[in-house]
């Protein structure tokens, strides 16, 4: 062998290279590559152990570059964050109340309430509003509209949200291409119309800054009634969606908009099941009327406003509402079904013996509810010579029960509605399904009721 052996290869490029930092000989010697035996398009197997390859290194210096980067937050210095400053431990005297009060008697509460709200209409805010510039200042740009719904959104941030696990929709009138009632019927949509309309009766402000929908509910309550009037107008002036929605699907936005409204009163009035199980909504001034002889396929399934004179009525009667079956052979309480206004809904087989019947309705716990059949007819001053008068069956439920009688003349708001008929079908020889009016809102058009809607200009 010589005696001077020759230097590695590593050594004879560093002849040529300086070992800076940021060299590639450097940055070879961190990665543990060799600049000459190793190229730069393929890599070297893993070991089992790299930092015995790397003379005990490791990735040391990357390590050392990643610290260098953040803030060490347990240093030595970690204890300056909580020293005292005096200067900052302050407080105005003028702003700290630490005087001491006596209980307020009950004519003092009152008297307090009965201030606080008489700010707050001073200030335009009515029960369930924030007040003006909380959110956001006044001076920006944004539309009025959308202003009150952030108000209206933050006011119901405490509210409990139902249906957990459906999340609601923020761009509901965005139907993805499907019909409204096949829209409304999923939970997402559902929830969105529900949330909006349970917005809507407890934070809309007339002009005179009262909350309408609420001070109604309390009449509504007064009154142990179970319905109240919402303005069609109204609501088409603030939920602008829900006011598209509700003709084209009433059936499926009438039962949630009830909900809804049954909500706002149990917050309300947290006993009020025991007086009244549903809360209904009766949809008032839909702006167009139709005439009873112009009611085609068009108008099936939609939300119509029609008048006429009441020409007939049955008795009131009860309808199933809820109904539950007695299994005879074993004695098992099938249910509960939910009774439609088209079919009688059946069991199919016990759960419990697994037979097929035979069924009979459990009395004690089938609910029923009011039903009445009555006949309007087109007014006889809107009929031209030589015509007959058309008529149209409609059905009245709940406390629309007995609301007219056979000679008054009325404006009927309602879905109109078809169901299957088999004497039609075997008269005319093919299948017909009769036409009938589900009534939401009945008004009478009496003498009466023309006197109060009378005003000064009017005499």
């Amino acid at each position: 062998m010589s005696e001077n052996p020759t230097s590695p290869p590593s050594a004879a490029v560093s002849d040529t290279e300086p070992d800076t930092p940021n060299s590639r000989v450097s940055r070879n010697a961190r990665r543990g590559v060799d600049p000459v035996t190793s190229s730069p398009g393929r890599d070297l197997p893993a070991f089992e152990n790299e930092d015995d390859l790397l003379g005990g290194m490791g990735n040391a210096p990357d390590e050392e570059e990643g610290e260098g980067e953040g803030e060490n937050l347990f240093g030595d210095d970690m204890e300056r964050d909580y020293r005292p400053m005096p200067q900052l431990d302050t407080f105005d005297p003028d702003l700290l109340d630490e005087d001491e009060y006596e209980a307020l008697s009950e004519g003092e509460r009152q008297a307090a309430e009965a201030s606080m709200r008489k700010r707050d209409r001073e200030e335009g805010r009515g029960e369930g509003r924030m007040r003006r510039g909380l959110l956001y200042d006044d001076d920006e740009d944004e539309p009025r509209a959308r202003k009150r719904r952030l108000a209206d959104m933050a006011a119901m941030e405490d509210e409990p949200m139902e249906e957990e696990g459906v999340e609601s929709i923020e761009n509901l009138e965005d139907t993805k291409g499907k019909p409204i009632r096949e829209w409304v019927a999923l939970g997402g949509p559902r929830k969105e119309v529900y949330n909006r309309f349970r917005n809507f009766l407890r934070t809309y402000v007339d002009q005179k800054g009262t909350n309408l929908y609420q001070e109604k509910i309390k009449e509504m309550c007064q009154k142990n009634k179970s319905s109240f009037e919402v303005d069609y107008n109204i609501l088409a002036s603030e939920c602008q969606v829900l006011a598209y929605f509700l003709p084209e699907a009433p059936t499926e936005v009438l039962e949630i908009f009830d909900e809804a409204a049954k909500s706002v009163v149990l917050n309300m009035f947290p006993h009020y099941e025991r007086i009244a199980k549903d809360i209904h909504v009766r949809i008032s001034e839909l702006p167009l009327v139709e005439d009873l002889r112009s009611l085609r396929q068009l108008h099936l399934n939609q939300l119509i406003r029609t008048s006429g004179v009441v020409s007939g009525s049955s008795g009131v009667l009860p309808q199933l509402s809820m109904i539950k079956y007695d299994c005879v052979k074993c004695g098992y309480i099938v249910g509960p079904f939910y009774q439609s206004q088209n079919e009688e809904t059946k069991p199919g087989t016990c759960p419990e013996c697994q037979s097929l019947g035979p069924f009979e309705i459990n009395q004690e716990h089938t609910l029923y509810k009011n039903y009445q059949r009555i006949t309007i007819q087109e007014s006889p001053g809107k009929v031209s010579a030589g015509r007959l008068p058309r008529s149209k069956d409609a059905i009245l439920m709940g406390d629309l029960c007995d609301t007219c009688k056979p000679g008054d003349e009325i404006e009927l708001t309602g879905v109109y509605s078809n169901s299957y008929d088999s004497s039609l079908n075997t008269k005319n020889g093919f299948p017909i399904f009769a036409t009938v009016i589900v009534a939401n809102h009945i008004v009478r058009n009496d003498e009466k009721g023309e006197t109060d809607r009378m005003t000064d200009d009017d005499i």
